[in-house]
């Protein structure tokens, strides 16, 4: 049995060696450092801080991808489409009127190398459209990385704390910003990762009529599609449906990830799902960089091609073949990832006993729901003395400072600690708050 807290000076060393703020520091970091530190101290942690599934993958979209190598020897030897195979672009189609209860066509469905590459690409067009709209403004706190692609572009960074600003403030607010005509698009999650808050249908009719007032890009980024837990979206053609700024505005971009609805974070996959009104919309400003002034063009050749040259293609056929059973009613997704919601509930309840608050409570009027994140916090403490603190008795979150927020506390994933573990969570919790009694917090 180990015992805590674990060794603070072998943790400081290691703070040191990896050159680490713990105030700033990325998943990534945060990731090797923690390897190191376990591997040194003989723990085994339980890790809070990476967002990547813990749900083995259905086995429908494996098979699939088998299938359709072992029947076409060809397929591996060919270079797949630039905009997607037929196929997946037709089933990203009906999935999205199955679910969304929106029209789209399969050309306006484009496969990539997952969210992060559909997000990049929406990004460099949407921030380019006009000369003089280079800006992309975020509602945080939001998933890091994304800035890191804005910086990268060459674009400009905007943000509007979503926690402080709801319904009528958030709309007067992002009036205030948009009617500068700078801003590009504007990018949002929602669920969100960090905090699970999720926008309300007012709030998106209304964010709809201000992107389409100030020609602006909605990228509205679908990671935790339907796992708004409160509500039942997994009935195919039946309301309710997941809520979407689609319904109110066709200055739209739709990014819809395989990674956590389908476990399937590891073959890269994801499905931009663009406007057709957008898509065929020209602009003279693209022309400067992607040889082409029309938004869909401009996605698919001066994008896709130039970064990946297309995506894969069989798990290009696993997804499709997950939303073909998931459109049906054949395979309802949202009865696996369900689990991530009771792990929440139970883990808020544990961190809730032994002195620790939720950093982030309150969705509009309703408690926040239980879901993929939460966010704890400790009276009189940063992010990093905190994460400092939960090190020392093996166990890891991401500080809040780099998701974009002035808020100190720590982003807890529940997805890699199973329920089977949170006798031992409860253990450690509850001697992290003994000792940090000692020290007055």
């Amino acid at each position: 049995m180990t015992n805590f807290p674990l060794d603070s000076k072998l943790l400081e060393q290691f703070i040191r060696k990896h050159e680490v703020d713990l105030n700033e520091i990325g998943i990534r970091q945060l990731k090797r450092l923690v390897d190191d530190f376990a591997e040194h101290s003989k723990t085994n942690f339980l890790h809070f801080e990476f967002g990547v599934p813990g749900i083995p993958a259905d086995r429908l979209g494996p098979e699939e991808e088998i299938r359709v190598l072992s029947e076409d020897k060809k397929l591996p030897s060919t270079y797949p489409p630039f905009d997607g195979i037929p196929r997946l672009k037709k089933a990203s189609a009906v999935f999205v009127k199955a679910f969304l209860n929106i029209d789209v066509l399969p050309e306006n469905c484009i496969p990539t190398v997952g969210a992060m590459h559909g997000g990049f690409i929406a990004q460099a067009i949407a921030g380019r459209r006009y000369e003089h709209t280079n800006k992309i403004l975020y509602l945080d706190p939001g998933f890091p990385v994304n800035k890191l692609q804005t910086k990268f572009l060459g674009l400009k960074c905007d943000s509007i704390d979503l926690y402080n600003h709801r319904g009528n403030q958030l709309i007067q607010k992002l009036e205030n910003k948009l009617s500068t005509r700078k801003v590009g698009a504007l990018l949002w999650s929602s669920p969100n990762n960090p905090t699970w808050l999720c926008l309300k249908e007012d709030e998106l009719r209304e964010i709809g009529k201000l992107l389409t007032k100030y020609d602006v890009i909605g990228i509205e980024d679908s990671a935790y599609f339907g796992m708004d837990f409160r509500f039942d979206y997994g009935v195919p053609g039946k309301p309710p449906f997941q809520p979407t700024v689609a319904n109110y505005t066709d200055n739209y971009i739709i990014i819809i990830s395989s990674s956590k609805m389908f476990s399937y974070a590891g073959q890269r996959i994801a499905v931009s799902v663009i406007s057709p009104k957008l898509f065929k919309k020209r602009f003279d400003n693209l022309k400067k960089y992607y040889d082409t002034k029309r938004f869909g063009h401009a996605f698919v050749h001066g994008g896709i091609y130039p970064t990946t040259a297309g995506v894969p293609q069989s798990p290009q056929h696993a997804l499709s073949a997950l939303f073909e059973a998931t459109a049906k009613g054949d395979y309802n997704y949202l009865k696996r990832v369900r689990t991530y919601g009771n792990r929440a509930r139970k883990a808020k309840k544990i961190f809730a006993e032994y002195g620790f608050e939720l950093l982030y409570y309150k969705d509009l009027e309703e408690p926040i729901a239980d879901g993929f994140y939460f966010t704890i916090k400790r009276k009189g403490m940063t992010g990093g003395e905190l994460l400092r603190a939960m090190l020392l008795f093996g166990m890891s979150g991401i500080p809040m400072r780099p998701t974009g927020t002035k808020r100190e506390g720590i982003r807890i994933c529940v997805s890699l600690v199973p329920e089977e573990q949170y006798g031992e969570l409860k253990n450690r919790v509850k001697q992290l708050d003994e000792y940090l009694k000692t020290t007055g917090k």
